[in-house]
């Protein structure tokens, strides 16, 4: 199986901490798991509040299923 890394930088429509909750839930969490996704960084950018980063493990292509 290939393993791709995936680094995602987008505007947020919510607060960066309203985010990073959503995306450390429980209910979250599991769905990655069984995607065989590993989360490796979630951060916000110092210049713009409204714009974070999260870079990603998965399996090949696995962005489209997340997507």
């Amino acid at each position: 199986m290939t393993i791709e890394t995936n680094i995602l930088d987008f505007q947020l429509s919510n607060t960066f901490k309203e985010y990073e909750s959503r995306m450390n839930a429980k209910e979250q969490q599991k769905m990655f798991k069984e995607m065989g996704v590993k989360t490796s960084y979630i951060g916000k950018s110092l210049d713009d509040p409204q714009r974070a980063t999260v870079i990603f493990q998965g399996p090949e292509n696995v962005l489209y299923n997340i997507l």
